[in-house]
């Protein structure tokens, strides 16, 4: 079966077009498994295009430990995307997500390393870990997560010097995640800022038409 990505040139295939695309998988109501599945499909498109990102979406903070720029927010609430943008070495804390989510590296190199949760969850704000695997993740790199969340505990870093740049795609707002520290076994839930709005703006009025 032909997905909505493939009636686009994969060489001019952008950010806009990927929204187009993802907004309209959502419409055919599949099941969650089959959205994400083909959110990846068009998701490994986008960061293999060659297609750049906006400027002022690939803008870095001066003092973020990375930065997160809202690219847009679904109408409906089905779905937001989110462009990474990393400096040198830059890294997450240890953290899982409420929804699914998609991520592509469009520039530089990622190490991601994966945690099980091996705790049975029974006492709030601890947690213990164990490192289930690392791997390195280059330019056109696509990974998909789906729940349960303690399946999906992760770290991301920059793998280098250089810029890099991810594109992430979640089901939920993106403005809470779950953080851990292994060492102390506590974990709590966090807000999360966008650093390309303004301080009244409302992150819904963020999308491509």
């Amino acid at each position: 079966m032909t997905t909505p990505a493939d009636t686009f040139n994969e060489h001019a295939y952008d950010l806009q077009m990927y929204v187009h695309d993802v907004t309209s998988i959502f419409d055919r109501r599949l099941s969650l498994e089959e959205n994400v599945r083909l959110v990846a499909q068009c998701k490994r498109r986008l960061v293999t295009s060659g297609a750049p990102i906006p400027a002022a979406l690939a803008s870095q903070h001066p003092t973020a430990p990375y930065t997160r720029n809202l690219a847009h927010v679904d109408p409906e609430q089905r779905f937001v995307v989110i462009v990474l943008v990393w400096g040198g070495f830059q890294e997450t804390t240890v953290h899982d997500h409420l929804n699914w989510c998609v991520v592509g590296v469009h520039t530089g190199t990622a190490h991601v390393t994966d945690f099980d949760r091996i705790d049975d969850e029974s006492i709030a704000g601890r947690a213990e870990l164990v490192i289930r695997g690392s791997a390195m993740a280059a330019a056109g790199a696509t990974m998909a997560l789906l729940p349960p969340s303690r399946s999906n505990i992760h770290k991301m870093t920059n793998a280098t010097r250089s810029q890099m740049i991810s594109i992430h795609t979640y089901g939920d707002p993106g403005t809470k995640a779950s953080v851990f520290n292994p060492r102390s076994g506590t974990n709590e839930v966090i807000e999360m800022q966008f650093h390309n709005l303004s301080p009244n703006e409302d992150p819904k009025s963020r999308r491509f038409n």
